[in-house]
């Protein structure tokens, strides 16, 4: 009997957005030919099987003859996906004595997908596994070609692109290429991440004239990052002061760049930002499922929620949304993560997303317009706005009720140009964030935005008098607030003063904060008063 020939590599999985360092065992045992993976691997992993068969006879090598045994370690982790393909071919490589590592140098991971001849395609998630096998101590990695410079991200570990097997060959056989030759490879990501969105065209806000009532709105969303419903007559401009949310918002961080990058990574569409500092802009279609929303499947994919992240997740047509769809979004509104569990699956999800809805407030459209006559039934605007469950729709801390602007101002529109009050907006809401941040600061607490304020700190950072919060507590016990819908008004009023660079809340501003609660029980009460 042959004595039986092992080897080892490391290679990189994906468990939501995060990697996950995984061994690659192979042994060469003998018997009759074949080919055999094990360790809870999907059906892309154990059809690499043929792929590497296929790609070491193309590229001048010898398949082993025998029994071919590989383990994925550890063994009860799921894998899925097509990464493991070049790990897989180098293990079979190495237990075969056609290549080896130097003496003495240091471990190094690879993954990356094989053609049929050799070639070697990229993964989804390339800088997720680049940072988890340099969390792990690897300080060589080989993988496939990729658009983005990802050396930028790294410390200590170096990134080596391949295009064929071949070529990662001599690289773990230990034939470095210099870093001029690595740079080559490289495709260039041309995108200034330093560009700030202000200078970018601001056209879609400057072309709102007349609609004050909803630029103050969206200004208050952004500058507190509070969920925004939009309610209003069709053209009213509903989906345009949406779309100028994502121009008024401040650039990402270099955290928070990093964190849409490896978003972006793992979800394999296409980013349509301009620049890396630009924040996402998620606009589904009005039917969308749940799964498409949160996420799900096996293995687990990425949602719209997550998508969002850092950015703003539109839903237009809110009222045609399917409720199922709707009300799984009420635990990511409050957790900014989700959790997800399928099968063997336990992923978690960033959810930070600022949501803006907009939607009819009839089937018609007409039911809030003061000169149009509403043809809808009590039933059928009934049904219309019962789409929005009460937990929801309570969980909007602003509720702005549009109407359409008149013809003199529409013709003035189009003579707008400057982008002067647009880029004012932003510098208003970067100092209201600013401040956010300085009064987290003086609180020791880690930065988060005035939505999310704690119920324990709320009065600390309101810094209201005592004529303030007596006026508040009236008007809630008249008005019969739930606690969510009390906390939320007072925490749009300290962004409403935060915009205005007040340190104290003053009644002003509760009475401002008051109307966009006062919207809903307003809304409703047209139903009997048109019908």
């Amino acid at each position: 009997m042959k004595k039986s020939q092992y080897s080892k590599t490391c290679t990189c999985a994906l468990v939501g957005i995060d990697g996950f360092l995984i061994e690659i065992e192979l042994c060469l045992l003998p018997g009759l030919p074949s080919f055999e993976v094990g360790g809870n691997c999907d059906r892309a992993v154990r059809e690499s099987r043929d792929r590497v068969r296929a790609a070491i006879n193309n590229s001048f090598y010898a398949f082993p003859k025998g029994r071919v045994l590989a383990s994925y370690c550890p063994a009860t982790f799921p894998k899925s996906g097509s990464a493991f393909d070049l790990p897989l071919a180098l293990a079979v490589l190495e237990a075969s004595g056609q290549i080896c590592r130097p003496l003495g140098a240091s471990p190094i991971a690879s993954f990356g997908e094989l053609s049929l001849d050799g070639r070697v395609h990229t993964v989804p998630g390339i800088l997720n596994r680049l940072l988890a096998l340099e969390k792990a101590g690897i300080k060589d990695v080989i993988g496939p070609p990729c658009e983005l410079d990802f050396h930028k991200f790294l410390t200590s570990c170096r990134y080596h692109i391949v295009t064929s097997l071949s070529e990662a060959v001599e690289i773990y056989s230990g034939i470095v290429p210099s870093d001029d030759s690595i740079r080559n490879r490289q495709i260039e990501f041309s995108k200034n991440t330093e560009q700030e969105s202000s200078d970018s065209s601001f056209s879609m806000l400057n072309r709102l004239t007349g609609q004050e009532a909803g630029i103050r709105a969206i200004t208050i969303a952004a500058a507190g990052w509070h969920p925004l419903l939009l309610m209003g007559a069709p053209g009213c401009g509903k989906t345009s002061l949406a779309s100028a949310v994502a121009e008024i918002l401040p650039p990402l961080t270099e955290e928070e760049i990093l964190e849409v990058l490896l978003i972006e990574q793992v979800s394999k569409i296409t980013s349509k930002r301009r620049n890396l500092a630009e924040r996402p802009f998620r606009r589904p279609h009005h039917s969308i499922t749940a799964s498409a929303l949160l996420g799900g499947g096996v293995p687990p994919k990425l949602g719209e929620c997550t998508l969002a992240h850092c950015g703003v997740l539109f839903l237009d047509e809110l009222t045609e949304v399917r409720p199922q769809a709707l009300d799984v979004l009420r635990e990511p509104m409050e957790l900014k993560r989700i959790h997800l569990a399928r099968s063997s699956w336990r992923v978690s999800y960033p959810a930070d997303f600022l949501l803006i809805a907009a939607c009819n407030p009839c089937r018609c459209g007409e039911r809030l317009e003061p000169d149009a006559s509403c043809r809808c039934s009590e039933y059928s605007v009934e049904r219309h706005l019962d789409r929005i469950s009460g937990p929801l729709y309570d969980r909007f801390d602003l509720v702005a009720q549009l109407n359409r602007v008149k013809a003199p101002t529409l013709e003035a529109s189009l003579d707008q140009s400057d982008d002067t009050r647009a880029v004012s907006i932003q510098t208003a809401i970067r100092f209201a964030w600013e401040r956010q941040k300085k009064r987290c600061k003086d609180f020791g607490e880690k930065f988060f935005f005035n939505s999310l304020i704690p119920i324990n700190q709320l009065m600390a950072f309101m810094q209201m008098n005592e004529t303030c919060l007596k006026f508040i507590s009236e008007l809630a016990e008249e008005m019969r607030f739930s606690f969510r819908a009390f906390h939320s008004v007072l925490r749009v009023a300290r962004t409403i003063a935060d915009l205005r660079g007040a340190e104290a809340v003053a009644e002003e501003d509760l009475a401002l904060a008051l109307e966009y609660r006062l919207t809903l029980p307003s809304i409703l009460s047209e139903r009997n008063n048109t019908a």
